[in-house]
């Protein structure tokens, strides 16, 4: 089998609902595509559902492609997501904006959150609002000068013992767990545009919110729109 072969795929899992899909990476044409549906009383992830989803049709999807699924990107809709919020502000500037300032509060709010995210994986790290001078800004305000400058941001957070519940079921079948994104997040940001979650999916992960920090594991370097903000998290 070639394992080389120029696809993405994402896995879509809910409590009532698990789907694989199979993308070309290079115009995300979707050429296979998997969907279970099932009874659950509560409103928890289903592991035992994703075992043996994967179980009966990770092999079956490989022949079918002629090609192994290395990596897979989680698109996950859950309760079990946390929402972290905090305003961070600098004052006195008189002076332009710099990427560096947002750099500094960017590394800010990660240490005030400390405490806050200890046992849990950060899955998204978001930037509201920009305030400069008391005026309310949607996009960062490079170049601009002012005395005061603030974000609001916000933090989706995972307890880390559940993204290693789904590692663990993963590595059985030789899979590595690319990236996690959060239902419910990029449903609100593209509210009703006419896509499907997985393109949805696909297009937050390439940095089409251009005010999601793209956390960077120090032993992958990945550009991306917010280049600057390296080895702040590990």
């Amino acid at each position: 089998m070639d394992n080389n072969y120029d696809f993405i795929t994402y896995l879509f899992i809910s409590p009532k609902k698990i789907i694989i899909s199979i993308n070309k990476k290079k115009n995300f044409e979707q050429i296979y595509k998997k969907e279970k549906l099932f009874e659950n009383e509560s409103n928890n992830l289903p592991y035992d559902k994703i075992d043996e989803f994967l179980n009966e049709n990770i092999l079956l999807i490989e022949k079918d492609l002629k090609s192994f699924i290395k990596k897979v990107n989680l698109i996950i809709q859950s309760k079990d997501f946390l929402p972290v919020q905090i305003s961070l502000k600098q004052n006195d500037h008189d002076t332009l904006i710099s990427q560096q300032n947002l750099n500094y509060l960017l590394n800010e709010a990660k240490n005030q959150c400390k405490d806050t995210t200890r046992g849990k994986k950060i899955i998204h790290m978001l930037i509201d609002g920009y305030l400069i001078d008391d005026r309310h800004h949607t996009d960062f305000p490079d170049q601009t000068k002012c005395h005061s400058f603030s974000l609001d941001i916000r933090f989706i957070c995972l307890q880390i013992i559940l993204v290693e519940k789904f590692e663990q079921i993963l590595k059985k079948y030789q899979i590595s767990l690319s990236q996690i994104v959060d239902s419910n997040y990029i449903e609100s940001f593209f509210n009703n545009e006419d896509l499907d979650i997985f393109n949805k999916a696909n297009k937050i992960i390439n940095g089409f919110n251009r005010n999601e920090v793209q956390i960077i594991d120090k032993k992958i370097r990945k550009n991306g729109l917010f280049e600057r903000f390296f080895d702040l998290f590990s």
